[in-house]
Parts: C-alpha cells; structure tokens; sequence
C-alpha cells in the first residue's frame, strides 16, 4: 500500500492581496490575514513543497484538492461558503470563492500539480463529500494519509475526519498547515488525536523516516 500526500486547499485565493477572499475581510479587520498570510510564506509553503518533492522522488501519490465552486453564482458551494459568498458580494467584493476555471482557483506556483497528479475540486468542508477522493484512494492502494494545507482547523480537519471514519491511518504535518490563528491551529491538532486517531509531525519527522506510517506507534 502507498502513503498518499493529500494537499488540501493550499491555492492562491487565500494568499493573493487582490483576492476579494482576503480583500473583503481585511476591509473590515486590517489584520484579518496578517498571520495566516507569513505562516504560508514562511512556513507551510516551504515545507509543502519538500514534502511534495519528497513524495515524487519516493514515486508516493500525492493528491491536489481545491475549494472552488462551479456554477458561476456559487450556488453549489456547501451553505457556509455560499452564505459568506453572498454576504461578500452584496458588501461589494464578489466572488469571494472562485471558479474552478479561474485562476485564483490555482494551487499555489510553489507546488503546481504535475500532469499525471490529481486535482479534485470540492465544494464542501470534506474532499469525500463532493469529490471521488474515496474511489481514487482506492485506485491508489492509499495506506496511511500525510495531510498538509489550509486551514487547520477547517478542510484538514473534516477531510481527516472523514479519512479515519474509513479506516485510513491519518498524519498531520503540523508545520505543513496553518489556520487563522495559532490557537485554532493547535486546537484542532490536539482534536484531531482524541477524535480521529490523528497523529502529528514535523515535516522533517517526515522527511526523515522510510516511509511515513512507520511512524504511527503500533497497536500491542
């Protein structure tokens, strides 16, 4: 079975002074986007990228998924992202969510998507409940899931949740995600290891072993 990479919404909306996604809420909080903004630069973006090279280099899967919506009024985003959609829009910065054909939909240039990788586009909090995510891990002979990406707290969390519900082992590579706060951050990494079984490293802790799940402390 192969360690899968899963990069959960790591894409320029979030990251892009010109996005309405930061535009509209920095509109009202100047500094709405001041941490989450140098944790990427700085941080989850660096290690994301060694951990997708590491991934290719090993011939391990690695898995895109993006937070876009499709129909152009975003009418099929999940009620929370609609909702905060319209409210942006009628505040005069629409488009809060982009398209899947736009290119702040992208994921960021640091780790674009090889051609043979996958890149599933999600409307809902779970890359299993509005992708093929199951039936491809299948195809993958998926073991254990590496998750990296934004935001903790958010797509991570209920994507791993929804993982370990399958019966995947789960890794959370705490200095390969980031949410909007550090106390959101580690709030859900401590969640995620009484909830779900998650179990959390280092992007070096990673890089360092032969293969990921021989990391995860075995079962006596």
């Amino acid at each position: 079975m192969n360690p899968v990479l899963l990069v959960v919404d790591l894409q320029r909306y979030y990251l892009d002074p010109e996005a309405n996604f930061r535009r509209y809420p920095e509109s009202r909080n100047p500094a709405a986007f001041e941490y989450i903004e140098a944790r990427c630069r700085d941080v989850v973006i660096p290690n994301a990228t060694a951990l997708v090279e590491h991934f290719r280099n090993q011939e391990w899967p690695v898995v895109f998924l993006r937070l876009c919506g499709q129909n152009p009024d975003r009418s099929d985003l999940h009620q929370c992202f609609f909702e905060s959609n319209e409210i942006a829009a009628d505040a005069g910065y629409p488009g809060l969510y982009p398209l899947a054909d736009e290119p702040l939909a992208a994921v960021v240039p640091e780790i674009t998507p090889e051609p043979r990788e996958r890149v599933l586009d999600k409307v809902t909090f779970s890359g299993f409940t509005s992708t093929d995510l199951e039936d491809i891990l299948v195809e993958l002979d998926a073991g254990e899931l590496v998750f990296c990406g934004l935001a903790t707290s958010q797509c991570v969390d209920t994507t791993a949740r929804d993982a370990a519900d399958r019966g995947y082992p789960v890794i959370h590579v705490e200095d390969a995600q980031a949410d909007y706060s550090e106390m959101m951050h580690q709030a859900a990494l401590y969640a995620s290891q009484g909830v779900c079984g998650g179990h959390v490293y280092s992007t070096e802790e990673v890089l360092n072993t032969d293969r990921p799940g021989d990391l995860i402390p075995k079962v006596l």
